[in-house]
């Protein structure tokens, strides 16, 4: 088992995420809404044999997700409505909701003996302006590419020198991408 060192913490809101079927068309473009009580992201799905369709991913108080999470499905899209504007239509039908804690955890290594960590398992940051899953996609690249260059000089892929490139390369960008979400976290009074 590898014991790895990790800055960890909790924010006091909640992810709500679902998909939801609307009126208009979303034309490929994403929308995050900041209000005093977190943000609203509005994400484009493909549509589907029902039509137009979003993903949502609404921060909420952790003292609002049950009663948030207990709504009916008229409910939430009411309460969805009231915070999209109308914009994208008449809206509905709803797709299943989960929600998710939100907090911040970074680990001060993200590589040990024939281990390499990357995304969430590496670090989780909070939703707001959605760079989450570009920090694990650019880590996934750097990785693969360390990875390629090694296989292709005849090294093992758990090779010390591969991982530790891998670390060096992607430490930089991901501190800074943490760091910064957690301060626009604390920006917008939402810790």
């Amino acid at each position: 088992a590898a014991l790895l060192r990790v800055a960890r913490w909790t924010y006091d809101h909640a992810a709500i995420v679902t998909s939801l079927h609307h009126e208009h068309s979303h034309e490929n473009t994403a929308f995050e809404i900041f209000y005093p009580q977190g943000p609203f992201a509005i994400l484009p799905l493909r549509d589907d044999e029902h039509g137009h369709r979003s993903a949502i991913v609404w921060s909420v108080k952790r003292s609002e997700e049950a009663g948030m999470m207990k709504l009916s499905e008229r409910g939430f899209l009411a309460e969805a409505d009231k915070k999209m504007g109308g914009f994208l239509g008449k809206l509905g039908p709803l797709g299943p909701r989960f929600s998710y804690p939100l907090g911040f955890h970074h680990a001060a290594k993200i590589t040990a003996d024939r281990l390499a960590l990357v995304g969430d398992a590496a670090h989780g940051i909070h939703p707001i302006a959605g760079q989450g899953v570009n920090v694990g996609f650019r880590d996934v690249a750097a990785l693969v590419e360390v990875l390629v260059e090694g296989k292709r000089l005849g090294l093992d892929m758990g090779d010390p020198a591969l991982l530790s490139r891998y670390e060096r390369w992607r430490s930089l960008d991901t501190m800074m991408v943490s760091i910064a979400t957690d301060a626009l976290t604390h920006l917008f009074g939402l810790p």
